[in-house]
């Protein structure tokens, strides 16, 4: 019994070892910044706004909607109100990282349901969003709209 015990600790440590090597050691920036965008999306979709806004610099801010960090949340939660079954579809992604800032050039696609009707696209376009690196963690801190051509 100790010994199946021993095989089964055994197991969990080389596990956890090589979690450790592949997420420390092994990912790069532009993926991390990647896996975050994923995570804020998949945030989004669910509705946990509240965990989202820790994804999001506290500095965060656009010039092009006037948003801040407090109104950006505010605006995904009226948003989800407004649809329901939101699904964010990420078409093509590059991301540029350049010390502790990163920006990733998206496309993508917003997609719900309004109550009595069907399925409609809500937006779609190409975006910019800038990221920076708070306590080892990329924090989203700017979206633009790109213009078509750009």
């Amino acid at each position: 019994m100790k010994r199946w015990l021993l095989i089964i600790l055994s197991a969990w440590a080389l596990f956890g070892l090589t979690w450790w090597v592949v997420e420390r050691l092994l990912m790069t920036d532009e993926k991390r910044v990647i896996k975050q965008i994923d995570l804020m999306r998949r945030y989004i979709e669910t509705g946990r706004l509240l965990t989202l806004q820790d994804c999001i610099a506290p500095d965060y801010r656009d010039d092009e909607w006037d948003l801040d960090r407090r109104t950006l949340i505010a605006a995904i939660a009226t948003l989800r109100r407004e649809y329901s079954n939101l699904d964010l579809r990420i078409e093509r992604i590059v991301v540029r990282v350049k010390g502790d800032t990163a920006e990733a050039d998206l496309r993508g696609t917003a997609t719900g349901t309004r109550p009595g009707s069907l399925r409609e696209q809500i937006e779609s376009g190409n975006y910019l969003f800038g990221f920076q690196k708070l306590d080892k963690v990329w924090k989203l801190n700017r979206i633009a709209k790109k213009e078509d051509g750009k």
